[in-house]
């Protein structure tokens, strides 16, 4: 009986451990999906992949410049 208490008492904490680091594994699981699936289309469609990530990062800096140009707005 005793051994089944400690087994219940280590299953509740690996419960509590993979709830506490379940939004981390899924973000590097996430990640990890879009750098196969970047790599993948890196090998079918080289120039079409290498437009669409440019326009992509392209908009992601101008988004970064239009957000810092607005809070220094707001702050004068």
């Amino acid at each position: 009986m005793e051994v089944f208490l400690l087994w219940i008492d280590e299953l509740d904490d690996v419960l509590g451990a993979a709830r506490h680091l379940a939004p981390k594994l899924l973000g590097f699981l996430f990640a990890l999906g879009l750098f196969a699936a970047t790599v993948f289309a890196l090998s079918l469609t080289p120039h079409a992949t290498l437009a669409v990530t440019g326009l992509v990062l392209s908009a992601t800096l101008a988004e970064a410049v239009r957000r810092r140009r607005s809070r220094t707005a707001d702050a004068s």
